[in-house]
């Protein structure tokens, strides 16, 4: 989008540009222009921020807003010669060493909720224990090393992509942010959260447990320990997809040698049988709970209509009056 001010300056901001900085003129070096998206005076002592922005592709692919964060001065029309103005790609998020979900902690992590700390728990032991289960048998040469590595590796990406899940900002809305001036002039309107009194941008949802809106929430979900949301949607389908595979794969060697092992070298004995039996039962739960969340997921990307907006839609039964575009695969990967 293109703003233009009354000086005739150019105020859409550049790509990657995160914020609108202004500073005394006649320093040197000089500043970037105001068409310069890289600033190497980012941290300069004179210069001072006026404006946050943040271009969120996958909350506002429908709508093609942006949000201006703390707007103010040289953004709402006012312009000082004194100053000059331009676009940093710097990024203005807490670096502390905290953990929680306000905007003050520099590390994501949902510690209001015990249920959600015992199920993430649990994800991490169910797939641990299957590791180690597939590892034994390949130790014991009931099975191909070359398939345990396999196995390992896909429970290895789960954790990883559980991991990010957990620790990221789903798209948590900053409680300063502000429509921007030219969608007030389109005659657009943003909704107010009246929990955080703050304005949400379309399609974002107010998560009691995080305690923050979140832009493009799908759900919160347990098993996570956070919200699925704008900026984590990517890791929750890798999760969801590596642990589909990696079940399939254990029952389709575990029935392979319940079917086809004619020899007393294959067969599973002692403690191996009962670690198999207890597996068996985790990898047909995680099988049928993972394929439902993906069915859904696609279901969300295919009609742009998150979960809690499916079924607020389904309450009202307005399902069918559904206007929603679907999501650009490149919004979500």
């Amino acid at each position: 989008m293109m703003h233009e001010d009354s000086y005739g300056y150019d105020r859409t901001p550049p790509a990657g540009a995160v914020s609108l900085r202004k500073r005394p003129r006649g320093r040197s070096p000089p500043p970037p222009s105001l068409r310069q998206a890289d600033s190497n005076l980012a941290q300069d002592d004179n210069s001072e921020i006026i404006s946050l922005i943040t271009n969120n592709n996958a909350s506002t692919q429908n709508n093609n807003r942006s949000m201006i964060i703390g707007g103010n001065g040289f953004m709402q029309g006012e312009k000082d010669d004194n100053y000059e103005y331009y676009y940093d790609d710097t990024n203005e998020f807490s670096w502390d060493w905290t953990f929680g979900t306000d905007e003050k902690d520099g590390v994501w992590l949902n510690k209001t909720d015990p249920p959600g700390h015992l199920l993430s728990a649990f994800v991490w032991i169910f797939i641990m224990y299957s590791a180690l289960t597939i590892a034994l048998l390949a130790e014991s040469n009931h099975l191909s090393h070359f398939i345990a590595y396999v196995y390992i590796t896909i429970c290895c990406l789960a954790l990883a992509s559980h991991a990010k899940t957990m620790f990221s900002d789903p798209g948590a809305v900053p409680q300063c942010a502000v429509p921007i001036d030219a969608a007030a002039r389109r005659g657009e309107t943003h909704a107010m959260c009246r929990h955080c009194m703050s304005f949400k941008p379309p399609n974002a949802h107010h998560c009691r447990i995080c305690n923050r809106c979140v832009s493009g929430m799908d759900h919160h979900c347990p098993w996570m320990n956070n919200c699925v949301g704008a900026t984590n949607l990517k890791s929750f389908i890798l999760f969801l997809g590596y642990t589909w595979i990696g079940s399939a794969l254990a029952l389709l060697i575990f029935g392979c040698n319940y079917f086809f092992c004619n020899k007393e070298s294959c067969e599973f004995t002692g403690v191996l049988v009962q670690l198999v039996r207890i597996m068996t039962l985790i990898c047909i739960a995680s099988l049928l709970f993972t394929s439902s969340m993906l069915m859904n997921v696609t279901y969300g990307i295919i009609t742009g209509i998150g979960t809690i907006d499916r079924l607020k839609r389904k309450a009202n039964d307005t399902v069918g009056y559904s206007d929603e575009e679907p999501i650009a695969l490149e919004d979500v990967f």
